[in-house]
C-alpha cells in the first residue's frame, strides 16, 4: 500500500487525464474518470477529498465545455479550438473551469498550475501558448493580472 498522499496538483493531473480521454477517446467522462481514479488508488493513498476535487473539475469542465470553447475562440487569435493541440486544449479548459466556474483557487495559482501541466505533458511551445490564451480569458473576465507580477507569470 502506498503512503504518498494525493495533492491538489495530483488532482489536477487526474482531471486532465480524464478530460483528455473524454475528448480524444470519446469516452463517457464519468467512466474515464472512474477508471483513472481506480488506477490512481494504486499509486496514492488517495484521500476522498482530493479525488472528489478532481471529479468536480472534470464535471465542471464537461458541463461548461461549450461556454469555455466559445470564450477560448474569442481570445485565441488565429487558433480556433478545432486546431488546438488536444493536451493544450484540455489544460486550458481545466484551468478555466477551476478559476472561473468553480472559483476554487486563486487565478494566479490556476495559471501557474496550467503552465506547469503544459511543461510536463505537452510540447516545448505549450507553456507560452497556454499562458497567452489563459491570460486573455482571465483578463476578459476582469482579472487585472497585477498580482501575477509577484509570481513571475
Amino acid at each position: 500500500m502506498n503512503t504518498r498522499r494525493m495533492t491538489r496538483r495530483d488532482s489536477r493531473i487526474l482531471a486532465l487525464c480524464a478530460l483528455f480521454c473524454w475528448h480524444v477517446g470519446k469516452m463517457d467522462p464519468d467512466e474515464s474518470f472512474n477508471i483513472l481514479a481506480s488506477e490512481a488508488g494504486h499509486e496514492y493513498a488517495a484521500e476522498s477529498g482530493n479525488v472528489e476535487y478532481a471529479r468536480e473539475l472534470v464535471r465542471a469542465t464537461v458541463a461548461n465545455v461549450q461556454v469555455i470553447d466559445d470564450a477560448i475562440d474569442q481570445v485565441s487569435q488565429g487558433w480556433p479550438v478545432s486546431r488546438m493541440p488536444r493536451v493544450d486544449l484540455s489544460i486550458i479548459r481545466l484551468a478555466y473551469a477551476e478559476g472561473l466556474v468553480l472559483k476554487s483557487a486563486p487565478i494566479e495559482v490556476v495559471l501557474n498550475e496550467a503552465i506547469e501541466l503544459s511543461r510536463e505533458y505537452s510540447s516545448h511551445a505549450s507553456p507560452k501558448f497556454v499562458n497567452g490564451v489563459l491570460m486573455g480569458l482571465f483578463r476578459k473576465k476582469g482579472w487585472s493580472g497585477d498580482s501575477a507580477k509577484r509570481y513571475n507569470i
